[in-house]
């Protein structure tokens, strides 16, 4: 491989809040001179633009292991069709690895040296000892925020799960107002019609609040830890995680460099310009030219974005919910995004609010919805990738959260960065996902009408765009790249 200094290897879990900044995160370690295999399974390559699959250093290699279906907040959920899928990615890793492994310090047989295998913290489990086998150092990859990993571990180490009605529990080495109480331990499987088990420990996944969280394990195998995120975003929960862990911990934000540049004059950004997926994959019942005439009609900040993703979502009910809110709401202005994923559309809405709602079913370009004037707020479900950015272009946030690292995300967003609200001011409604029409409406006044989480937004924007993002996140992967070099 000419030029190639050695070889990473790369392997995300399957969803595209997984997948997105790991393909970012490939561009960049092969602009390093590595040779970068991206193992993904065979329903995912396609969607990789070919523009990244024909990079000369970077391989996208494919795994035959089906992904299975997303979850449904009503339908039980059953194990096996994710387990199927681990078990023929490891296949599919550990055929890789027998293949084209060589420790030496120098190419032999075309086969590189191969210097760590970057591998989602999420997925860990499953593959650390494939990589143990074969003497391939592994570093562990957050796709999540760094105070969702310090808020699981603080929770953790301070038994909120005891937290009685009334009473806030403050987190031993985090800010203060990140602080727990009953609301924010109340929450539903997400996956079960049960009432959640306060003052237990037992061990779920996603991590309910007071259980160990599986990576606390699972990382002491790892050499460092990658976090999508920046450190003048989150400085303090990375330090939190640096001194709890003892590994080193990188903040190596991944939204795409083209955001950053056009974000600092302030441009409009088109998605097919910068998301690295084909035209295939971005189905959708409108075109971005047809979204962004329709937003060139509304005034500035007038219109709220309601954005879930594809994964994980509000139930059928709180659908219902929304629909209803945003019919009621009749001087709002909205774009609502239903994904393809969904059992749910609102066929009735549409004629019922003329113009003023655009429902978009399949994809939406986000980014030229966030970087548009018309937009005021975003209701969402805390998506760590949306979240970025959004605060990116300046946008208010009303919180949504379904799962896991949501609720954190969350809490970081309404308490500490200040620059939103919860959806509901009963936040157990929340937890317990039985959210209705008028808390909805109230959420969205109260988020639209606040004209100092408006300004805070954007004087946050400034900040980091002032602070240079950019620059601070490719400092940190080339201290990465000296540590892997000098590690082995």
């Amino acid at each position: 491989m000419e030029n190639a200094i050695g070889e990473i290897l790369v392997v995300p879990f399957f969803g595209q809040g997984h997948v997105l900044p790991l393909t970012e995160l490939c561009k960049k370690l092969s602009s390093f001179y590595f040779k970068t295999t991206f193992i993904l399974s065979s329903d995912i390559a396609p969607s990789i633009s070919s523009s990244l699959a024909q990079h000369p250093l970077l391989n996208v290699t494919d795994v035959d292991a089906p992904i299975p279906p997303p979850p449904r907040p009503e339908i039980k959920f059953d194990p096996q069709p994710i387990m199927m899928y681990y078990k023929q990615m490891r296949q599919g890793v550990e055929s890789y690895c027998k293949n084209n492994n060589n420790n030496n310090n120098v190419t032999k047989n075309n086969k590189l040296k191969i210097f760590c295998a970057i591998v989602d913290i999420m997925i860990l489990p499953y593959f650390k000892d494939v990589f143990t086998k074969f003497q391939v150092p592994i570093v562990a990859f957050s796709p999540f925020s760094a105070a969702s990993l310090a808020m699981d571990y603080a929770a953790w180490k301070a038994d909120v799960e005891f937290i009685k009605p009334g009473e806030t529990r403050i987190l031993p080495g985090l800010p203060e107002e990140m602080g727990m109480d009953y609301g924010d331990i109340v929450r539903r499987y997400y996956n079960s019609s049960e009432e959640p088990l306060i003052g237990t420990k037992k061990k779920t996944f996603p991590t309910q609040p007071g259980d160990e969280p599986v990576w606390v394990q699972e990382v002491k195998v790892t050499s460092a830890i990658l976090v999508n995120t920046y450190d003048v975003l989150e400085h303090t929960f990375l330090e939190y995680l640096a001194k709890q862990t003892r590994l080193p911990i990188y903040a190596i934000g991944l939204l795409p460099e083209k955001f950053w540049s056009l974000t600092s004059t302030k441009s409009l950004i088109h998605d097919k310009d910068i998301r690295t997926i084909n035209n295939s994959s971005k189905k959708s019942n409108y075109s971005e030219d047809e979204v962004l005439n329709w937003l060139n009609t509304k005034s500035p900040n007038s219109v709220i974005y309601i954005s879930f993703g594809s994964e994980l979502l509000p139930t059928l009910q709180e659908h219902e919910e929304i629909s209803k809110a945003l019919i009621e709401f009749s001087s709002q202005n909205f774009i609502w995004v239903i994904s393809k994923n969904q059992d749910y559309y609102p066929r009735d809405l549409e004629n019922k609010v003329g113009n003023r709602g655009l429902v978009i079913h399949g994809w939406a370009p986000q980014l030229l919805i966030f970087s548009h004037p018309s937009t005021g707020a975003c209701l969402f479900h805390c998506g760590w990738n949306s979240t970025m950015e959004a605060i990116g272009r300046g946008i208010p946030l009303l919180a949504w959260p379904i799962r896991g690292d949501n609720f954190y995300n969350a809490k970081l967003i309404v308490c500490h960065l200040k620059i939103g609200y919860m959806v509901s001011s009963n936040r157990e409604n929340i937890g317990l996902k039985k959210v209705k029409k008028d808390e909805i409406i109230q959420g969205i006044k109260r988020l639209m009408e606040d004209k100092q989480v408006y300004n805070r937004v954007k004087e946050l924007s400034e900040k980091f765009r002032n602070a240079n993002y950019l620059v601070g996140s490719i400092a940190n992967l080339h201290d990465f790249k000296d540590f892997i070099m000098q590690s082995k």
